[in-house]
């Protein structure tokens, strides 16, 4: 099982479990996740307070990158980005090799892409989380307009 970040499909051989939108905290927020999250396109609510203001807020991922100019990734500038989690139920290991893009001979590659963080912008403090998104990233439809904080 894995997270394919920029897109909603998976690879031949893997099963779609679901698919949704990265998400993750505001880069000025000191408090909230360090982790990137891909939340469900329908999500499911137990209990849900609007009425409170005090705790901190999930935020989609925006792709912005080299401010669109020369980014390998220059279509999905500014768009929001989509991901998809996946399973293969014939392999029972799975890993990321950051800056490696072959695979050791006796594994399988699903993808392959570009590692990717918060921006050195952000004022939060602690761990983020490293993502390899995919080299065929694609947006989430409708987005682009630099909607998220």
């Amino acid at each position: 099982v894995y997270i394919r970040w920029g897109r909603t499909t998976c690879p031949n051989g893997a099963d779609r479990v679901y698919y949704g939108r990265a998400a993750g905290s505001h880069r000025h927020t000191k408090g909230g996740t360090s982790d990137h999250l891909c939340l469900p396109e329908v999500p499911q609510y137990k209990n849900y307070y609007s009425s409170v203001s005090y705790l901190p807020e999930l935020y989609g991922v925006e792709y912005d990158l080299d401010n669109g100019g020369t980014s390998l990734l220059r279509q999905v500038y500014q768009a929001d980005m989509p991901c998809v989690l996946c399973s293969v139920t014939t392999r029972s290991k799975m890993i990321m090799i950051p800056a490696h893009y072959e695979c050791p001979s006796e594994w399988n590659r699903e993808y392959s892409g570009y590692l990717m963080t918060e921006a050195e912008s952000g004022d939060r403090f602690g761990g983020r989380t490293t993502i390899c998104v995919d080299e065929a990233a694609e947006p989430v439809p409708g987005s682009g307009a630099d909607t998220n904080p």
